[in-house]
């Protein structure tokens, strides 16, 4: 199912160095899987899921991200959203797992330029160049105290998802830094 966003965040803000802009609608799970299911669960759903913590496997539909030992989240196009709905009810017969869909919970900003990384470290404390943080590095973090998870998707571009709520607050900032850069 689709959520409106509901949130008052306009599509996209400019700079001549950095460009922040909402992401449209996405279907989005979290995933816990025992160790010793991860192979079955990979050939039965069809996902690519890395086996290690804080990568992600990118394609132009359907990302998948190791955020800790036995938990991935999986962001796709809302048009994969039945597919992956009835792959995971026919998995849920036959192994233990959790799947459970937020996507009404998170919303993204994709947020590249060459400014991109500074820009958002004005708010997180990772090191966010390149060497450090390599195109397919996912990470759960803070972004001025607002809980958000960073994926680098690009050599100047980021995704980065937080919870709907927190998303005005995510929006405000961008637009205050990136008008003034």
């Amino acid at each position: 199912m689709l959520f409106d966003q509901a949130i008052d965040v306009p599509d996209m803000l400019l700079s001549g160095a950095v460009t922040a802009a909402l992401v449209g609608e996405k279907q989005r799970y979290n995933l816990r899987i025992k160790a010793a299911d991860v192979a079955a669960f990979k050939k039965m759903s069809g996902l690519k899921l890395p086996g290690k913590i804080n990568n992600a496997s990118l394609s132009k539909d359907v990302n998948c991200l190791k955020l800790g030992p036995d938990e991935w989240m999986v962001v796709a196009a809302p048009s994969k959203g039945k597919i992956l709905d009835a792959a995971f009810a026919k998995i849920s017969k036959t192994m233990t797992c959790s799947v459970t869909d937020v996507s009404h919970r998170n919303v993204a900003f994709d947020v590249s330029g060459e400014r991109a990384a500074s820009l958002l470290n004005v708010g997180c404390p990772l090191d966010l160049s390149l060497a450090a943080f390599p195109i397919g590095k996912v990470t759960r973090t803070v972004f001025e105290s607002v809980q958000v998870m960073i994926l680098r998707t690009g050599e100047q571009s980021f995704h980065v998802e937080t919870w709907r709520s927190f998303a005005p607050y995510l929006r405000d900032f961008f637009e205050r830094v990136v008008t003034t850069r």
